[in-house]
């Protein structure tokens, strides 16, 4: 008899889903912009998680919020998840398709898979 064993990967972006879940209640959901008073996109909370208080783009707060998401997420990782906020209407929306939707794999992983 042989067995399989089948292991779930680790969603991509469970750190997001944590900040997410962790800072939803203190921001009102909104699509499109970054933010504004108490409005946020998805992006836009993940920024503020970060430091940037949400008043402009060209201000240090926002430079050192943007560094550190970046390096948690890719230009494109970040356009993804902008796409599902923009498909959305709330913040639990956009948790349900992270988790959900799989961002399409990198080499490393089609390589293993295909070998």
């Amino acid at each position: 008899m042989t067995q399989i064993l089948l292991i779930k990967p680790k969603n991509r972006f469970a750190k997001v889903i944590d900040i997410i879940e962790q800072e939803k209640h203190n921001f009102k959901f909104r699509r499109g912009n970054l933010g504004e008073d108490n409005f946020r996109c998805t992006i836009g909370l993940l920024l503020s998680h970060y430091g940037w208080t949400g008043y402009g783009c060209s201000s240090i707060d926002y430079d050192v919020a943007d560094n550190k998401l970046h390096e948690l997420l890719s230009t494109e990782e970040q356009t993804f998840i902008a796409s599902i906020n923009d498909n959305s209407e709330n913040y639990d929306v956009v948790l349900e398709g992270l988790e959900v939707k799989h961002y399409p794999m990198d080499r490393q992983q089609k390589y293993f898979l295909s070998s």
